[in-house]
């Protein structure tokens, strides 16, 4: 007589890429940062976010470079303002001004490996547009630099501002822009207002030129640069940016000038 064998269950294979049913209803229960697919991915925040590795395992692109350099620029103004030169600017000046733009446009266009973003295809019209509205700003109004100071304080300052303080602190989303933020863009006019009214003021080195004025202009630049920061659009940041400050200012001096100076 044999002996009662209990039967045997043998479990199909498993093909590559699938999962068992026990497997795939154990994890999708879990929230995704529990998930064990998680396990092996490290969570970034902040700022290593925008630090992507690229194929051959190097790390090269850091966002807090890139904007270190954005910002550097917004303190230049204040440096020229130190520095005697005829009002309105003349050849000499307007040529110093413009080499120093082109220098520092080709440092960060040499940085290229270093600064440029995963995927950015529109790397070389982002660098260019940055001087480019400041310079047109300057040889447009000779007569007013304090107008290219605003607009290179607001780019440089507001925008890098906004981007800092919003990618760390950020998290209320603009209801027209989900990947902007109320704090960025607070953080945008906070910093750079003040900043530009100063580089207005100095810049314009003359005593009929009350600060209140500068502060009108200042601010006109911070909030419109602010607005176009924060829109949708596919064109870069630092062209729409560098145009709204540019004619916000513009606008404001002539529109205030008769209030403030007689």
């Amino acid at each position: 007589m044999r002996a009662h064998q209990a039967p045997v269950y043998s479990t199909p294979p498993t093909l590559p890429g699938q999962r068992t049913q026990l497997s795939a209803s154990a994890g999708d229960d879990l929230p995704a940062e529990n998930h064990p697919a998680a396990a092996s991915t490290p969570r970034v925040t902040g700022l290593e976010e925008a630090e992507t590795n690229v194929p051959g395992g190097k790390r090269t692109h850091s966002e807090l470079c890139r904007k270190t350099l954005h910002m550097l620029p917004g303190f230049l103004p204040f440096v020229l303002a130190a520095v005697p030169h005829p009002d309105p600017l003349d050849t000499v000046s307007l040529g110093v001004v413009t080499t120093i733009c082109v220098v520092l446009t080709t440092v960060f266009l040499l940085l290229h490996r270093l600064v440029r973003r995963p995927g950015e295809h529109n790397f070389l019209s982002t660098t260019l547009s940055y001087p480019g509205t400041i310079l047109l700003t300057l040889l447009l109004f000779p007569g007013h630099a304090e107008f290219a100071g605003v607009v290179v304080t607001v780019l440089a300052l507001g925008d890098g501002s906004a981007y800092l303080v919003g990618k760390r602190f950020g998290k209320q989303r603009l209801p027209w822009n989900s990947e902007k933020s109320w704090l960025g863009s607070i953080a945008f006019v906070v910093v750079s207002a003040p900043i530009a009214t100063l580089a207005y003021w100095l810049e314009a080195a003359n005593p009929a030129v009350p600060l209140a004025m500068a502060a009108v202009c200042g601010l006109s630049a911070a909030l419109a640069g602010a607005i176009a920061e924060s829109l949708p659009s596919k064109i870069t940041d630092n062209l729409r940016v560098g145009v709204a400050a540019s004619l916000a200012v513009i606008a404001a001096h002539f529109s205030v000038a008769g209030w403030f100076v007689s």
